[in-house]
């Protein structure tokens, strides 16, 4: 019988299919797998590239009121470059950028700057993603490492954000802490540069050989729709930190909120 399965032609083309399959098979995944490697290949590549990504700053002097950095790229591209966004980790690295399109081959830099006065002792790791456009949307991470020296000058909070939804009066707490002790610090001068706030100086405390100044920053009222930034500038008579800085955003209520809350209105007070 089994002779005879060999002795058809049907059954001997069946296992001649068998015994090159494996041989088929392969030359297909390897040329395939060839085609896939070409199209990964193709891909561009990113238009940008960066001389640094990671800028390591160390040990901060403890009268080092700003510390930075600086990242410099140059688009390496036939393709015109636009920045979309620089997205921080922090909103005290501050990142610039003085303009965002850039033509092949053409270099460009942007920096971060940070108030140390604001922040608290330590090693401290901040990033900042870059996104922009050649042929399609690109980002890359960019790192930010140092770290600060035992608390000296301390601004708490760091930055204000003030939602003003509603018509009345608002007070919003700042303090300036000194922690060297035996200083003669003072604050000379304060400031908001925001038409919808103001600021005022309040108590002055000593507690355990730190002096802490207090300062009130207050929105009158309603402001208009919207996001308002501003910065409250504050001056001291210290030599290693002249000028201390709070940046503040005033958030405003929707359009409609606002005008049903404008005088007049059913809904107005």
């Amino acid at each position: 019988m089994r002779n005879n399965f060999f002795k058809s032609k049907w059954n001997r083309s069946i296992l001649l299919a068998l015994a090159v399959s494996p041989f088929i098979t392969a030359s297909f995944a390897h040329w395939s797998g060839s085609r896939v490697q070409e199209s990964l290949a193709a891909e561009e590549k990113p238009a940008l590239a960066f001389e640094t990504y990671m800028v390591n700053t160390g040990m901060v002097k403890e009268t080092t009121r700003v510390v930075g950095a600086r990242f410099r790229f140059k688009n390496l591209s036939e393709h015109k470059v636009t920045v979309t966004e620089l997205v921080p980790s922090c909103g005290c690295l501050k990142p610039r950028l003085e303009k965002k399109v850039y033509e092949p081959n053409e270099t460009g830099e942007f920096q971060l700057k940070m108030e140390t006065a604001s922040e608290s002792p330590g090693q401290k790791e901040y990033f900042v993603d870059f996104k922009y456009e050649d042929t399609q949307e690109r980002s890359t991470r960019l790192t930010f490492k140092l770290e600060l020296p035992t608390r000296r000058l301390v601004v708490k909070p760091k930055a204000l954000v003030i939602y003003q939804f509603t018509p009345g009066r608002t007070i919003h707490p700042l303090t300036v802490s000194d922690y060297r002790g035996g200083q003669d610090f003072e604050i000379i001068s304060v400031e908001s540069t925001s038409k919808f706030a103001k600021v005022k100086l309040a108590e002055r405390e000593l507690d355990k050989g730190v002096t802490s100044q207090k300062l009130e920053v207050i929105v009158e009222n309603l402001v208009p729709p919207g996001k308002h930034n501003g910065m409250i500038v504050i001056k001291t008579n210290d030599p290693d930190f002249p000028e201390l800085y709070v940046p503040m955003i005033i958030q405003g209520p929707d359009r409609k909120t606002a005008q049903n809350l404008l005088p007049g209105s059913p809904n107005a007070n």
